[in-house]
């Protein structure tokens, strides 16, 4: 049983079509224990204002048994690896995901992708990287992989990556590449929907299918463990 998607989108995204709430809603149904609430950073068309994150003071962390965590997905704005938040405002996140998107930056060459998500997982405020995937950015994983450990940062596996209708294209195989080499190197990975709707959250079916497939190790995922929580957790902000 797993504890916990912390990889979810709401219509303040711009592109989701659940609320908060009906995302809390979905999570309680399945008896997750955790659920973490991503919104895109603002460099993303359509997302959400820096003030928007400035404010989660006043959302309830307590639903029952199940705790919210309020984060955000990073937007990659250079090949630098730089965010499209401040330090003042990562500080204050529960948890940061930080992803390439290529509305928010150009792709560039394997080693200019890697380089960017590297130099992103160095930033110590970020503790996962987001869907390292996308064919469109190619990726020296080895060295992608051996930063993570590194870094302490776990590698997503991202489940609506691996939708038939994903614009990640090649995801299966990129996922596969990369899970191989966390079983080597021992790097912990972390399930994540990137629900856009309330239906899917909680649901990892697609990606629970390639880690059967690779026979991946039950330890190296954090979902189901509660201790991951203080992994994945903001430094500034751990338990």
């Amino acid at each position: 049983m797993y504890i916990m998607d912390l990889h979810t989108h709401t219509i303040e995204s711009g592109h989701g079509y659940s609320t908060l709430q009906e995302n809390i809603e979905a999570a309680r149904r399945l008896g997750l224990k955790y659920l973490g609430f991503s919104e895109h950073g603002p460099a993303m068309p359509g997302g959400p204002h820096k003030f928007f994150f400035m404010n989660f003071r006043c959302i309830p962390r307590q639903f029952g048994d199940l705790t919210l965590l309020c984060g955000v997905e990073a937007n990659i704005i250079d090949l630098n690896g730089n965010l499209d938040l401040e330090e003042s405002i990562l500080q204050d996140m529960e948890y940061v995901i930080a992803s390439l998107h290529t509305h928010c930056v150009k792709p560039g060459t394997a080693k200019e992708n890697t380089d960017a998500a590297i130099a992103a997982m160095e930033n110590p405020y970020v503790t996962i990287l987001g869907h390292p995937d996308d064919s469109r950015y190619p990726l020296e994983y080895e060295r992608l992989v051996k930063a993570a450990k590194e870094n302490h940062v776990a590698l997503e596996v991202n489940n609506s990556s691996l939708h038939p209708k994903s614009i990640r294209k090649g995801a299966r195989e990129n996922i596969i590449t990369y899970l191989e080499l966390c079983k080597k190197y021992q790097v912990p990975i972390l399930l994540g929907t990137d629900s856009h709707f309330s239906e899917s959250v909680g649901h990892f079916e697609d990606a629970l299918q390639v880690l059967h497939f690779v026979d991946f190790p039950e330890e190296l995922i954090l979902n189901g463990r509660e201790d991951s929580i203080a992994f994945l957790r903001n430094p500034m902000n751990r338990l």
